[in-house]
């Protein structure tokens, strides 16, 4: 097997564990109507929110996990394999907004806590990118790809997921865990490769 590596090398973004909220459950943990706003991450539209949320598990509680905005339609807890083991909890590897398998966990913010029967998540890996970079790429929504990593502890990982959106930029996204394995850092580069 031969590997080929494409032209275009992609930003990466490492994801920590965090929050997307509901407007429903924003307004219960909060009183609010909209998140505030705390900095702007590399996709168009989304933040990191000023507002943090306690997540409780069996074993352990993270007493300080920041929300991501906008709202969502669906509340969901986006965590590491490590994070999962730590808390308690049996958490499916599936796709953001993929939450009917998704593992039970309990959210505590400043006016209450809430109960998700189906919340708990491990991202799987993907790549953002608008319509127009996967044409250029010959790439469509869900194709799964291999991406390149250099450094002491480079390497290829299979199976990262085409995720489109009109708006949407070129980023690689990687949980805590597999951004470690491979001594990687937020904004370091991959490259697509092909067999």
């Amino acid at each position: 097997m031969v590997l080929t590596r494409l032209r275009f090398r992609i930003v990466l973004g490492v994801s920590n564990r965090h929050v997307h909220l509901s407007k429903e459950h924003l307004q219960t943990l909060f009183g609010l109507d909209e998140l505030t706003r705390f900095r702007q991450v590399r996709q168009p539209g989304d933040f990191a929110a000023e507002q943090f949320v306690a997540v409780h598990g069996p074993r352990t509680t993270f007493p300080k996990v920041r929300i991501m905005g906008p709202c969502r339609p669906k509340t969901q807890v986006e965590l590491s394999r490590t994070d999962c083991i730590a808390l308690g909890i049996d958490a499916p590897l599936t796709q953001s907004g993929h939450l009917d398998h998704a593992g039970p966990i309990d959210i505590e913010g400043p006016l209450g806590r809430i109960h998700l029967e189906h919340g708990a998540m491990v991202a799987a890996r993907h790549i953002h990118m608008g319509p127009s970079h996967a044409d250029q790429w010959g790439l469509k929504e869900q194709d799964r790809v291999k991406v390149a990593f250099d450094g002491e502890r480079g390497g290829v990982l299979d199976n990262l997921i085409i995720r489109l959106k009109d708006e949407w930029i070129p980023e690689i996204h990687l949980d805590t865990d597999e951004a470690n394995a491979l001594g990687l850092s937020d904004n370091d580069f991959g490259t697509m490769v092909r067999e």
